[in-house]
Order: C-alpha cells, then structure tokens, then sequence
C-alpha cells in the first residue's frame, strides 16, 4: 500500500475530529455549488443510539441543574487546533516517521432561536481552516491535502441541541465538485452529529459531581464505543470547569471504510482502544468552551488484504492527538 494513503488518511482524521460543532466541546478558488446532505429528519437515524448518561456522584454542596441557556443572536468565534503524531508499522516493518503539521479550524456560530422547551437552534460555518507549523511530509502530499482541506472554508451548517447538550437535528451544506473522499468524511462526520453529543445530566449536581456519558460513535465505518466521565471541578458566575475521561473501545473483524482506500483493497480491524483525558472551561450562557483541551491516545491493528490476494498484511498503527478550542 502507497504509503501516502495513510498520511491523506490521517489527514482526514484530523479534520473529521474537528467538525463537530458541539455546545460542551469536543472555498475552493472557483465558488462551488452548494447542497443540503445528511441528517436534517426530525428523528436520528435509525442506527443512531442517544447517549446514555448516568449520575455516578452528586458532589457536594449547593446543587443545581446545569442547563445552557445562549441567548438569540448570540455569536461566537472559535479556534480549535489539532496536533497528531503517528507511528505504523506494515509487516512488522516500522514506516518512517513524519511530523505532521497542526490543523487549524475557526468556527463561526450563531444562536437563531430558543424555543419554548428550552431547544438551542444555531447556525454555524467554517471561515478558515490550514496546516500551520513545522513538518517533513514531502510538499506534492502536503499541497494536495492542503488544496482539499481548504474547500472546507466557507462550508454552513445549523443545527438544533437541546439545554443539555444533545443533538437532536443537523445540516450540514456541502459543494458539489468537492473530493469523494473528503465528502465522505464530512457525511459521514455529519451522520455522527447526534452519537457526539455530550450531554449534561438531568439531576442537580454539586462541585465533585462525577456522571458518565456512553455513546456509540462511527468514525470512517468503524464502530466504537466510547465513555466519556465527567466531573464538575469548579462552578462560578455560571462558567463550569469539568475534568474529562475518554476511552474507547471498538469490537474486532468490523471491515473499515476510510476515505482514500485504493479500488478493492480491503482493511479489517483486529483490534482497537483509545483513551484520553482533558479539561473544558465552559459559560453556560455560550455555545461552546472558552478554552477546552483533550488528548488521545489508541492504538489500532488491522489486516490488508488486496484484490484478487488471500494475503493479509498486518498493520499496527498508534496516534497520539491533542486537540485545544479557544473561544472569543
């Protein structure tokens, strides 16, 4: 396999783990045409699961129900930047290492409405998004990603969440003439809008308050299952401070769709777990953190196996990601 597959898919990865707007968090030269795609029923998807929370601890102190409540009109910018480093191996046989440059997005948003029940509408659009610092990728690759990622600038979208956090509808306009395989990360990114939310807990809770949010997520065809814990560390003038866990888990044999698979080529997952841990600052009257830090790290093995071959190549494959968003 060439190995600027796995670079361009790395690539993608980053810039899918970037594209949710989420209210806890977590243009091409020529003007391209633009059409709705992707999950804009009233109803998740039938394959969708809400997450599930559970209160693991109600903390101490003076509780209260944690609710967002940004008021119309109510715009907000944010920066999120994403580094990752990579080491695979094919065969047994170690790739060399490339340092890849960081991931720049900012996101515009804008609350349009607060219905009645509480029901958060707001638009939200891409303006900026590049490869910034430092890195030894050979320039033909970091060009051409760089021309693709691009088109994401200008990309809108809307979305409705509910006070505590969940998805409950989105809409993502993406350009016709955009790269099959950036499209089928951004639709696929778009259909997980409602599995990555992370919503708060229905009781009152204090300061040590400690909840647990399980999800099913698809990132690129795989299924993982992820938990998130949170816990409430700090609570004033209505900006909470949460500490994150994350861990990952994803169930083995799952046949992989990534964005830039060569025609036949066939990944199967043997074996997948991630975990992670952060921070989020997070005003509730905003739509997303003043300043919020994660990082993961997983460690995956899959087979490759080419058309019209019974071989199958092992791969091993580990990542380590952090990922800041500073909002204005």
């Amino acid at each position: 396999m060439k190995r600027t597959f796995f670079v361009g898919g790395i690539i993608y990865l980053i810039v899918g783990l970037g594209f949710q707007p989420s209210v806890t968090s977590v243009q091409a030269e020529t003007p391209l045409k633009a059409k709705p795609v992707i999950n804009n029923s009233k109803k998740p998807s039938p394959t969708a699961k809400q997450p599930q929370i559970e209160l693991l601890n109600p903390g101490t102190g003076a509780k209260q129900q944690l609710r967002f409540k940004p008021p119309v009109k109510f715009k907000q910018a944010a920066i999120m930047t994403m580094n990752m480093d990579m080491a695979m191996s094919i065969a047994g046989e170690a790739l060399p290492a490339f340092k890849q440059p960081a991931t720049v997005m900012t996101l515009q948003t804008a609350v349009t409405k607060i219905a009645p029940n509480g029901d958060i509408h707001y638009e939200f659009s891409y303006s900026d998004v590049d490869f910034v610092g430092d890195t030894n990728l050979p320039p033909q690759v970091l060009n051409t990603v760089r021309s693709q990622i691009q088109k994401i600038r200008g990309i809108k979208g809307s979305a409705i969440v509910d006070n505590r956090g969940y998805t409950k509808k989105a809409n993502l306009v993406l350009p016709t003439g955009l790269d099959p395989n950036l499209k089928q990360m951004m639709q696929q990114m778009s259909n997980s809008l409602e599995q990555l939310s992370s919503p708060l807990p229905q009781q009152a809770v204090g300061i040590g308050s400690r909840w647990r949010v399980t999800s099913t997520v698809n990132i690129n065809g795989m299924n993982l299952k992820q938990i998130a814990t949170y816990q409430l560390v700090n609570l004033k003038n209505g900006v909470a401070t949460f500490n994150i866990g994350v861990e990952q888990l994803a169930s083995p044999s799952q046949k992989l769709t990534t964005p830039g698979l060569p025609p036949g080529v066939t990944l199967t997952l043997k074996s997948y777990s991630g975990k992670g841990q952060g921070q989020a600052i997070v005003p509730l009257n905003k739509l997303m953190p003043i300043r919020s830090t994660m990082s993961l790290r997983s460690n995956s093995v899959m087979t490759q196996k080419n058309p019209g071959s019974l071989e199958e190549t092992p791969i091993n494959q580990k990542l380590s990601m952090t990922m800041s968003i500073e909002s204005k």
